[in-house]
């Protein structure tokens, strides 16, 4: 073979390679332009199109599988030294546990009305912080003594109870108002006077109590 055919042959050879080393080139920035598109596209999806978990109840457990946290529609009632204490009506939200799962509070919702953030000794509540529709509390609790602070259709008002009855509320002004005065004559018709003077006590003072349960 002459040496001018071996030139050619060398010269095409070359640009044969150079061809080559440009096409893995071009592959390869195909590849990374494809795989940036993807991420961006999923990144896009992710923000126009959130993950969504739905569930009636979540409960989370600790190393020994004791319930410490209860996310529910529909949670259970308390029990308090394995008694089974009703909450009055259904409720949902968020219960907290101790490490012998006993309930310790909870940020929780009651039907339609009232919302509210209870704190739980070992025995029964001791605070709570909730609001109704139109009005709130703020109640601490040891016992039958208890501090309740309270702005609602009666009025607002700092009480103190001891056993039970009230020993100070201010303003000494404030009146019963009509719709609690008739929850408290409702409470006196399914039980007694007694019974209801002493849930109203709790509240209001005896002479308010007593203006109210003696209307006939």
């Amino acid at each position: 073979m002459s040496e001018s055919c071996l030139e050619a042959l060398e010269r095409r050879v070359q640009r044969q390679e150079r061809w080559v080393k440009i096409s893995i080139g071009g592959w390869i920035v195909l590849g990374v332009l494809a795989v940036c598109a993807f991420r961006i596209q999923s990144k896009a999806e992710q923000t126009t199109s959130p993950i969504s978990l739905k569930v009636s109840e979540l409960v989370v457990v600790d190393s020994k599988g004791v319930e410490r946290v209860r996310i529910g529609g529909d949670l259970p009632d308390a029990m308090y030294n394995g008694k089974r204490v009703p909450r009055g009506s259904k409720a949902a939200g968020v219960l907290l546990y101790d490490d012998t799962g006993r309930e310790r509070g909870g940020y929780v919702t009651w039907g339609s009305e009232n919302v509210g953030l209870t704190l739980d000794s070992a025995k029964q509540q001791v605070a709570l912080f909730a609001a109704g529709l139109e009005g709130s509390a703020l109640n601490m609790r040891y016992g039958q003594d208890s501090i309740d602070l309270r702005s609602d259709e009666d009025g607002s008002r700092i009480t103190a109870v001891q056993d039970g009855r009230i020993v100070m509320q201010q303003p000494s002004t404030i009146k019963m108002s009509s719709g609690a005065c008739a929850d408290y004559r409702k409470a006196r018709a399914k039980s007694s006077v007694e019974h209801a003077m002493s849930i109203c006590q709790q509240r209001f003072t005896e002479n308010a109590c007593r203006a109210c349960l003696d209307q006939k």
